[in-house]
């Protein structure tokens, strides 16, 4: 894989991070229950610190760092406030529309994973951390929204 491949790669990845903080700052925007507002607190910096990793790799490897975003990320962004403003700002829903733009950040970063397997040792070492701190992510977002839907199954009865 020669440098200008790797250089897409990790300014797409860089975006995808981008965008993903954006779509946990919207969600604490529209969610007013603070153990949400934890968890997204916790993505978004978690974001942050994805995106500050792939920029230090960037310049280690001296390829250029290009700020951009994606439009799957755009539309994502569309989609949990329009769900949001649909569903009267119901949480289950944006809940739900969070875990799809989880679910697809995540599917960005296996594709990438397996593009890159012929690349660096650093480069391959941290788009696997990502990876695995997204997956964890989206297991943490199920579980969030596995627990609210009991709970408010609960307080219906």
């Amino acid at each position: 894989m020669d440098s200008n491949e790797q250089r897409q790669i990790l300014n797409f990845l860089y975006a995808v991070c981008s965008d993903r903080l954006e779509q946990y700052r919207n969600a604490q925007d529209e969610i007013k229950e603070p153990h949400f507002k934890e968890l997204f607190s916790h993505c978004e910096q978690e974001s942050a610190e994805m995106m500050s990793e792939i920029h230090q790799l960037l310049e280690q490897l001296g390829l250029e760092w290009e700020e951009q975003s994606t439009l799957s990320g755009d539309l994502h962004n569309l989609w949990i406030d329009f769900r949001s403003k649909l569903s009267g700002h119901d949480t289950k829903a944006i809940l739900k529309a969070l875990l799809c733009a989880e679910e697809a950040n995540l599917a960005k970063y296996a594709q990438e994973c397996d593009q890159i397997q012929l690349s660096e040792d650093s480069v391959q070492t941290l788009l696997l951390k990502h990876y695995g701190e997204l997956k964890n992510a989206v297991q943490r977002l199920r579980d969030f929204i596995e627990k609210h839907e009991k709970a408010t199954e609960v307080h219906s009865e």
